[in-house]
């Protein structure tokens, strides 16, 4: 009994064995042969690199740089006489019109010196007239007449210049903007030269930029321009001025974008990055990973070109946006290096693949 349950377990085993070995039914399992492809994939040496094919877009050009803004105008506004502040009619930061009165200084005797003078005006006047009558009457000589009017001259002179003694008293806005923080104060005492107060012309706006040598033969006056501040708003303008000489230290050329502000919102000083348009080009849009080196420092992509080799070719970021750069510098049709790109150099010869161009940011 024993021994037929040790037999019949035994048969079990086998049984299970066979089944397994893949020989049921008699036939014979052969493993499956790799495809041709495969069979490449395994024997070729070339390194395997992931490419997509692009085709250029016309794409508007900017010369993009870091720039500032500006007042069009800013003065200090200096006392012509000496004298105390006696009266401030303006705050600082305030919006004035031309002509507005800032502030005023001590009158004290300029009142006077003018009366003085018009009275001896009015003196020289008439003596002129009685020396011109008695001229003609032959009891004046010409050289009589010549002095009464020469008098007459210097009275006139002199009460013109107390007059403008007196109106530099009123310290006033010469054109519209605003009051700087450099004001002087009530009571404070001015002397000839001393600073009064800061005026800034903030209507209209300047952007102001610096183009490298490469560049600046694209700007025009007259050309528009856009500019985004550092806390995101954009601005248009059109471009007022190019210098006509580099700057010595940075060998760049000023040039100033000149945008509207009636409100005064936009403040002197503020960041900004200033985009010119300056030419239709053809483009492509590819994603910041794809971009190489060369071992000298340009900026570029690696292709494939006749015969699976590599090509190196340099190209200039001409705009940026959420789906990626757009380059130029490329023919018009190329096969992309999308992956494997820092593992191949020029010249190399490769097995590309096609694969999907990857989303910007990605490898």
């Amino acid at each position: 009994m024993q021994k037929s349950i040790v037999v019949a377990a035994a048969l079990g085993l086998a049984a299970v064995a066979w089944i397994a070995s893949g020989q049921f039914g008699g036939g014979e399992h052969q493993p499956a042969l790799p495809s041709a492809a495969a069979a490449q994939a395994v024997t070729d040496a070339r390194p395997q690199v992931r490419v997509a094919h692009l085709v250029a877009e016309m794409r508007e050009r900017h010369v993009v740089v870091a720039g500032r803004t500006e007042a069009s105008r800013a003065i200090d506004l200096r006392a012509q006489i000496d004298g105390k502040v006696t009266e401030v009619l303006l705050a600082k930061g305030a919006l004035v019109k031309e002509g507005d009165v800032i502030l005023r200084l001590a009158v004290d005797e300029r009142k006077a010196r003018l009366d003085e003078s018009q009275a001896l005006l009015r003196q020289r006047e008439i003596e002129f007239a009685a020396a011109k009558d008695l001229q003609q009457k032959g009891f004046r000589s010409d050289t009589n007449l010549a002095q009464a009017a020469a008098q007459l001259d210097a009275a006139r002179s002199l009460v013109q210049q107390k007059q403008i003694e007196l109106a530099n008293t009123v310290i006033k806005a010469p054109f519209d903007g605003v009051l700087g923080h450099e004001r002087a104060e009530l009571g404070q005492y001015l002397r000839i030269g001393d600073k009064a107060a800061n005026l800034v012309d903030l209507h209209p706006l300047l952007i102001v930029g610096y183009a490298a040598e490469r560049e600046v033969a694209e700007l025009v006056t007259g050309a528009r321009g856009f500019a985004r501040l550092v806390d995101g708003t954009m601005v248009e303008g059109t471009i007022s001025y190019v210098a006509p000489q580099a700057e010595p230290a940075t060998r760049t050329y000023r040039f100033e974008l000149t945008t509207p502000n009636s409100d005064g919102r936009i403040r002197s000083g503020l960041t900004a990055e200033v985009a010119i348009p300056v030419a239709n080009t053809p483009a492509h849009l590819l994603s910041p990973a794809v971009l190489s080196l060369a071992d000298d420092g340009t900026l570029g992509v690696k292709t494939v070109e006749d015969g699976n080799r590599v090509a190196f070719h340099p190209v200039e970021i001409i705009g940026e946006t959420a789906d990626g750069l757009w380059v130029g510098g490329l023919p018009r049709e190329v096969t992309l290096i999308t992956v494997g790109q820092d593992f191949v150099i020029a010249g190399q010869e490769v097995l590309p693949v096609a694969l999907p161009l990857p989303a910007a940011g990605g490898a």
